[in-house]
């Protein structure tokens, strides 16, 4: 399915100390539009009227607390993460929106979930962490199709890399060199952002990343560029 150079990175550690600040290293990263983006992306999560959610990689729940802000109360909403600290801010952030989300911690290569069980999954600025460069990104991508009902929603909110080679130059130098920097003064911690600006600036294209998709066992019914290509929006069905 996937060839990877099997050198797995300490994500778990990096954002045991990124957490306090995370949120806002991405508002000033995308100059906050990850705001609108995220909109988009809740949009096609609930298009088909699911009844069952999940949020991929929840981080500090953003996704997930915005599909309940969105959604009726019927809706069965759920955050998964492997971060017992960024759990903890998605957890305060839905008691103050009464927001009933069950959130559950573990890792996504074995998520804790029947077969067939969600309507719709979304993961936002999370899969490239499962897959750049990860010895088990055939197993996350397994296990995410496999808690998926057949028919159901996967939607994939990403960086990507912009087919515009102009473009591309520009985005290329900002995630080097400037990231790093502004990510590393405002959450202390230099080495998790050079990690986050490098694997952001060598992941995949958009057609790139929907053929991934696809070999898993996806079908890639939308994919729509953003901010010039510089972050992909994708739609996959289950086949």
């Amino acid at each position: 399915m996937m060839t990877n150079k099997h050198k797995d990175y300490p994500l778990k550690d990096y954002y045991s100390k990124i957490y306090p600040k995370y949120d806002l290293v991405n508002r000033v990263f995308t100059f906050g539009q990850d705001r609108r983006w995220r909109k988009s992306a809740v949009r096609e999560c609930l298009q088909n009227q699911p009844s069952k959610v999940l949020d991929i990689c929840t981080g500090t729940g953003d996704l997930v607390i915005d599909i309940a802000r969105s959604a009726g109360e019927e809706l069965q909403l759920h955050g998964y993460d492997f971060s017992s600290e960024m759990l903890g801010i998605a957890k305060e952030k839905a008691d103050k929106q009464k927001a009933d989300i069950r959130f559950t911690e573990g890792n996504v290569a074995a998520m804790p979930y029947d077969n067939d069980f969600f309507d719709a999954a979304g993961i936002t600025f999370g899969i490239r962490n499962l897959v750049y460069e990860n010895s088990n990104a055939d197993q996350h991508l397994e296990e995410i199709r496999r808690v998926i009902r057949p028919g159901g929603r996967l939607v994939v909110l990403e960086s990507s890399r912009p087919d515009n080679r102009v473009w591309r130059l520009f985005n290329n130098i900002y995630l080097q060199y400037i990231l790093p920097w502004l990510g590393g003064l405002i959450s202390g911690n230099f080495k998790a952002y050079r990690y986050l600006a490098s694997s952001s600036k060598n992941y995949y294209s958009i057609g790139e990343m929907a053929s991934i998709l696809e070999s898993a066992g996806f079908i890639a019914r939308k994919k729509k560029p953003l901010f010039m290509g510089s972050v992909m929006l994708i739609v996959a069905e289950k086949q």
